[in-house]
C-alpha cells in the first residue's frame, strides 16, 4: 500500500496528531493523580534508586523498548510488525490506551522491572513527548548533545522539561563542572530553567512542532510550499489558514530540517 508520507497516509498522520490533546491532558492528570496518593503508598512504591534520569542517557529507541517490555506490550508490537499495516495497528493500540489511560501500578506485574521503574518509565516517556512538542527533540537527543558537544542550551531545555533530569549523569557532570569553576552565569540560567518551559514555548504551535518532528523522522525534507500548506493547514490543522501561512511554514520547515534526529 502506497502512503503519501512514507509510513503514514494523510489520514494516519491526522490520527497521530489528533491524539496530542489527549496526551497533554494525561500529562496533567498524572500529576493530579500522584497528588492524591497517600505519602505512605508513595513510600512503599518508591523505595530506592528510583530516579529515571539514566533513561535519558539511552537512545530514544532503547528508551521506548524498555517501556514496551516493562508494560508487557511486546506481543502488541510483534503483532503490529507482522500485520499488513503496522502503523495502523500501532495507532489503534494507542487509541485504546488513550481511552483507558490509567495505569494501575498495584495490578501491574512487570517482568525484569520493579513497580517503581514503571512510574519512572511512564513519566519519562510523557516528558519526552512534551520535549518534542516544545523543542522538536527528544530528551535523549538533547542529553546526547550535552554529552558530546557540551551544548548548554540543550542542557537547560532538558531541565525545563524535567527537573528530575538533574540526576542524569551527563547533566550532573556539567553541573559539577560549573560548581567547581563557580560559574555564576551557568547557575543563573540553571535557576531560570528550573521554573519550567517559558511562556513562548507553551503558546500555541505545540502540535505544529510535533508535526514537523514527525515529518523529519519520516524523511520528508523536500516538500513544496503548496504541499506544506495542504498538510499542516488543511489536513492536520496545526497552523491557521491565513495569507502568510506558506511563508511562515516554509521558514519553520527549513529550521526544523536543521535539528538533529532522535
Amino acid at each position: 500500500m502506497e502512503k503519501e508520507y512514507g509510513k503514514l497516509t494523510s489520514q494516519q498522520f491526522g490520527k497521530l496528531i489528533g491524539s496530542l490533546p489527549e496526551i497533554r491532558k494525561q500529562q496533567v492528570e498524572l500529576r493530579e493523580l500522584v497528588k492524591m496518593v497517600p505519602k505512605e503508598r508513595i513510600d512503599q512504591l518508591l523505595i530506592s534508586d528510583y530516579n529515571w534520569g539514566e533513561f535519558y542517557e539511552l537512545p530514544f529507541v532503547e528508551h521506548l523498548a524498555l517501556v514496551v517490555i516493562a508494560f508487557n506490550l511486546t506481543d502488541t508490537v510483534i503483532a503490529a510488525a507482522e500485520s499488513p499495516d503496522p502503523q495502523q495497528q500501532i495507532l489503534d493500540a494507542m487509541e485504546s490506551l488513550n481511552a483507558d489511560p490509567c495505569v494501575d501500578i498495584d495490578q501491574a506485574e512487570p517482568q525484569f522491572f520493579e513497580k517503581q521503574d514503571l512510574i519512572g518509565l511512564l513519566y519519562s516517556l510523557q516528558r519526552t513527548i512534551l520535549s518534542i512538542m516544545l523543542f522538536q527533540r527528544t530528551i535523549s537527543d538533547l542529553v546526547r548533545d550535552v554529552r558530546e558537544n557540551g551544548n548548554l542550551d540543550a542542557l537547560f531545555n532538558v531541565i525545563r522539561v524535567d527537573r528530575a533530569a538533574v540526576a542524569c549523569p551527563s547533566i550532573a557532570d556539567r553541573i559539577a563542572r560549573a560548581e567547581l569553576s563557580n560559574d555564576k552565569h551557568f547557575f543563573i540560567r540553571f535557576r531560570n530553567a528550573l521554573k519550567g518551559p517559558q511562556k513562548k514555548h507553551w503558546e500555541g504551535y505545540c502540535d505544529l512542532r510535533y508535526s514537523l518532528f514527525a515529518l523529519r523522522e519520516l524523511g520528508f525534507d523536500k516538500l513544496t510550499d503548496l504541499e506544506l500548506e495542504k498538510l499542516l493547514v488543511h489536513t492536520l490543522k496545526v497552523y491557521p489558514d491565513n495569507p502568510g501561512a506558506r511563508k511562515n511554514l516554509r521558514r519553520q520547515y527549513q529550521l526544523s530540517k536543521k535539528i538533529s534526529t532522535i
